[in-house]
């Protein structure tokens, strides 16, 4: 369990969008940190605003290898962090340093991270078709949070406030003392299409609509929660991440699954998009979407836990305690709150938003666009607060376009975007940030960094 534990942390600190919110599988969308269903036409559409597809602006349009990876903390000032680095290096945590990283981990935002692929992507517009796109996508997100007392037990152990209430040995429950605290991980493998095409063709409005379609492999799933007395706790991962799951072999409910396989799914699903956008006299642009509506199924390498009650570890509360202490007793608050056993099924609601976008063309070289995304339910993926944003694109030069705006929410602070592209009739290149700030800033410190190399463009685009 401590592997699967540690998977989690590896997902939330090092593959990292933040968000889920900012789409880093799209180096353009992320220099508007996460502003796009107004802006996004061609195979970005997929998983936005399908809608979008019957606007295109390329005949053909194709991608590879284009994504990005982010993280952020509200939990942590710069100090706080390299604090933490550092201890993490020297394997060293004074009492001290213990009270300050059990104070500063006491958030409902400890961390927000995610990674996202597009290993390829491509799109078809035609007259009177409208747009089709298809895409594999690899996506990994996930959250972290942790009330007063999970913290505190993390990093001061017997220390921790928790043991003047009650005593080593007395029984007690997760709901009871870990309320608000989340940890979150998911892994999948996408395969999406999508179509749009314009409905309503009037001289001064254009309306258009789409539907979009994905096929889920599970690769990674893992959640402890308790949030508003309810606790989930469960887990599941790809033979590829080599859990051992050997003392589940002989129970008849465990479903194992070792093949030796690229990649050897654990879950699997189906989604589906829907969107509507609309043009009002060839300058404004409004859209509206649903994303994600659908739910995965677990049935391989599964395990799930209940909150029977446990009894609070005796645990060290000595000066001597180091990083790895830390990681140990985050596993044994686990598995001493929680026994995991094998179950046959499980199922899981994609992270389900709603989209809504209005935008502004000035000219052939600004656009400017406001983004709103709410969370429509708690899956894991799913982000944990609404989000706002303002995105803009000017091209100074018919070769050159400067992207950038200000977002805020989705469990993160306000954010300065920045990104580039040399863009060409056939061909883009470009990087981005989500804020350019994040790395240098002493409170909440983040970053992230989306790349596209590989964007091909075939045919003339039209004028909107």
């Amino acid at each position: 369990m401590k592997k699967l534990l540690m998977l989690a942390a590896a997902f939330a600190g090092i593959q990292a969008g933040a968000l889920a919110q900012t789409e880093l599988n799209s180096f353009s969308v992320t220099g508007r940190g996460g502003v796009m269903n107004t802006f996004v036409h061609d195979y970005q559409a997929i998983g936005v605003n399908p809608g979008n597809l019957g606007r295109s602006t390329s005949i053909v349009s194709f991608t590879i290898a284009e994504g990005g990876v982010g993280a952020s903390t509200q939990a942590m000032n710069r100090t706080t962090l390299n604090r933490f680095i550092e201890a993490a290096e020297n394997n060293e945590l004074t009492l001290a340093a213990r009270r300050d990283l059990a104070k500063a981990f006491t958030s409902d935002n400890v961390l927000n991270a995610g990674a996202d692929l597009n290993t390829f992507a491509i799109s078809i517009n035609l007259p009177k078709f409208g747009g089709l796109a298809i895409s594999n996508r690899q996506r990994a997100l996930s959250h972290v949070a942790f009330n007063k007392n999970f913290s505190e037990l993390m990093f001061l152990g017997q220390e921790a406030e928790l043991y003047k209430q009650f005593s080593p040995g007395q029984t007690v429950f997760v709901s009871q003392l870990f309320e608000g605290t989340e940890i979150k991980a998911s892994w999948v493998n996408e395969w999406n299409i999508a179509y749009g095409r314009k409905i309503i063709d009037l001289p001064a409005l254009n309306i258009y609509g789409g539907a979009g379609y994905r096929y889920i492999q599970g690769m990674a799933l893992y959640e402890f929660s308790s949030k508003a007395g309810e606790v989930k706790a469960y887990s599941a991962a790809s033979p590829v991440l080599d859990i051992d799951y050997g003392d589940y072999l002989n129970d008849p409910k465990f479903t194992y699954n070792d093949a030796d396989k690229l990649l050897s799914p654990v879950g699997r699903g189906h989604g589906f998009d829907v969107g509507l956008s609309a043009e009002i006299v060839k300058i404004v642009k409004v859209g509206l979407s649903v994303t994600d509506i659908g739910k995965m199924t677990w049935t391989e390498n599964l395990l799930q836990a209940q909150d029977k009650g446990f009894k609070l570890p005796e645990v060290d509360g000595s000066e001597e305690y180091d990083f790895e202490d830390a990681a140990d007793m985050a596993k044994t608050i686990i598995d001493s709150a929680l026994v995991f056993s094998p179950v046959s099924e499980l199922s899981t609601d994609l992270p389900t938003r709603l989209r809504a976008g209005v935008g502004v063309k000035l000219g052939e070289r600004v656009e400017v666009g406001v983004d709103y995304v709410r969370a429509l339910n708690n899956a894991p993926g799913n982000i944990s607060e609404d989000f706002i944003g303002l995105g803009l694109d000017v091209k100074p030069l018919s070769f050159f376009r400067l992207s950038t705006g200000v977002t805020t929410g989705a469990g993160d602070k306000f954010n300065l975007p920045l990104g580039f592209a040399i863009v060409t009739p056939v061909y883009e290149f470009g990087v981005s940030t989500r804020d350019v700030t994040a790395p240098f800033t002493e409170n909440n410190p983040g970053g992230s960094f989306a790349m596209g190399f590989l964007k091909f463009k075939i045919g003339k685009p039209k004028v909107l």
